[in-house]
C-alpha cells in the first residue's frame, strides 16, 4: 500500500499542470512586464527546493558533469503590494526552474527577509516567474508604500523605478543602489541626477551620502555635494562601489573638467540615433561643477535646444532637483517636506 502511495505521489509531481519553461536571455524587462499576469512587491520568507523527479528542460542537459541540475525552487512570499492581477491571499508560493550548480551573470539571486518586485504568470494553480533563472525578480528598496507613483497608464517599470527612489519608512539598506534601482532603465541619466539632487536634501544623512555617491560616480563633474561632508564621511562614498576610492573618483571628476569638450562631442556622436538620450546626457553639462564651464555649456546647450526648459540654466541658480510623489517626480524647490 505504501508503494502505491509513493508511486501516486511521483505521478502527481510528473503529471500535474506543467510549468512553462522560459530561459530566454533576450527578453527585455518591458517584455517581461507584458508577459506577467500578476505583479507583486513582497518579502521573501523562505526558499525551498521541490523534488520534481521527472523534470526535463527542453534543450538542456539534466546534469552537467554531476555538478548540478535543474530543479524547482519555491519562494514563499508575503505580499505587500499587489500591482497587477487579483489575489486575496497574503502569503503565496512563487515557482522557478532553477539551476543548482555554479552560476554567473545576472541570475535570480535573492535572500530571505528582503523585498522584491515579482513578475509572474499564473500557470494552472501555481505562480511562476516570467523568466526562469535569468533576472526577472528585481530588488525593492523604497520602504513602506501603499501604491506605485503615477497611474496605470504609465509603464510598470517606470513607476517601480520611481518608487525605488522614494525613501519611505523602513527603506532597505540597499536604497540608492545605482545599478539595481531602475531595472528597466526607464529613467534617463538626467532624470536620475535630478532625483539624486533631491535626495541630497533628505533629512537622513545616510540617504544624502548615497545620493552624493551616485552623483560622484557619474564621472561628469556632478559632485558639488562633496564639500558638504567631512573627510570621514567622504571615505564612505563607495557603499556600492566598494573596490574604488572616492578620493580618486573626485580627482577624476576634476580631470574631466580639463577637457569636457571632447566628452561633449562624444555624446553628440554616440547618441545621434536617440534624440532623447542625447538631450539627457547633454543636459548634465549644464550642471557641471565648475561655474565657468557650466556657463559655457549652458550657451552650447541652448543653441541646440533653444526652447528647452528642463536643464541647469541659467548657470547661477542651484542645479535642478526633483522629489518622488504619487504624481511622479516633481521639482523640489526648497527643503525636503516634513510630511513626505
Amino acid at each position: 500500500m505504501r508503494l502505491v502511495v509513493v508511486l501516486a505521489s511521483l505521478a502527481c509531481c510528473a503529471c500535474g499542470p506543467p510549468l512553462e519553461v522560459n530561459l530566454s536571455k533576450e527578453m527585455t524587462p518591458d517584455q517581461m512586464a507584458d508577459r506577467a499576469t500578476h505583479i507583486f512587491i513582497g518579502e521573501i520568507l523562505q526558499h525551498r527546493v521541490e523534488s520534481w523527479p521527472f523534470l526535463r528542460i527542453p534543450g538542456e542537459p539534466f546534469s552537467i558533469q554531476g555538478i548540478g541540475k535543474w530543479m524547482v525552487l519555491v519562494r514563499h512570499v508575503k505580499v505587500d503590494m499587489l500591482i497587477r492581477g487579483s489575489e486575496e491571499r497574503t502569503f503565496i508560493p512563487i515557482h522557478e526552474i532553477f539551476w543548482t550548480g555554479g552560476a554567473s551573470g545576472n541570475w535570480n539571486s535573492t535572500r530571505n527577509q528582503e523585498r522584491y518586485l515579482f513578475l509572474v504568470r499564473r500557470e494552472g494553480h501555481r505562480y511562476h516567474v516570467v523568466r526562469d533563472y535569468w533576472r526577472s525578480i528585481f530588488p525593492y528598496y523604497g520602504g513602506n508604500h501603499k501604491r506605485l507613483p503615477l497611474s496605470d497608464r504609465s509603464p510598470i517599470l517606470e513607476r517601480f523605478a520611481l518608487l525605488n527612489h522614494f525613501p519611505g519608512r523602513g527603506y532597505a539598506r540597499g536604497f540608492g543602489d545605482p545599478y539595481r534601482s531602475d531595472p528597466g532603465l526607464a529613467l534617463s541619466e538626467w532624470r536620475r541626477a535630478k532625483l539624486q539632487r533631491g535626495l541630497l536634501r533628505h533629512p537622513d544623512r545616510r540617504v544624502q551620502l548615497r545620493a552624493c555617491e551616485a552623483l560622484l560616480f557619474l564621472r561628469m563633474a556632478q559632485d558639488e555635494c562633496w564639500e558638504r561632508f567631512s573627510p570621514e564621511e567622504r571615505r564612505t562614498l563607495n557603499h556600492f562601489h566598494n573596490v574604488l576610492d572616492p578620493v580618486r573618483e573626485f580627482e577624476a571628476n576634476r580631470r574631466f573638467e580639463l577637457d569636457p569638450m571632447s566628452r561633449w562631442k562624444m555624446e553628440l556622436r554616440q547618441w545621434s540615433w536617440s534624440p532623447d538620450g542625447q538631450k539627457s546626457m547633454l543636459s548634465l553639462f549644464t550642471t557641471i561643477r565648475k561655474p565657468s564651464l557650466r556657463a559655457h555649456f549652458c550657451r552650447e546647450f541652448l543653441k541646440l535646444y533653444p526652447s528647452d526648459t528642463d536643464n541647469g540654466c541659467p548657470p547661477d541658480r542651484p542645479p535642478p532637483a526633483t522629489i518622488v510623489t504619487m504624481d511622479g517626480d516633481v521639482p523640489l524647490t526648497g527643503e525636503w517636506p516634513t510630511d513626505h
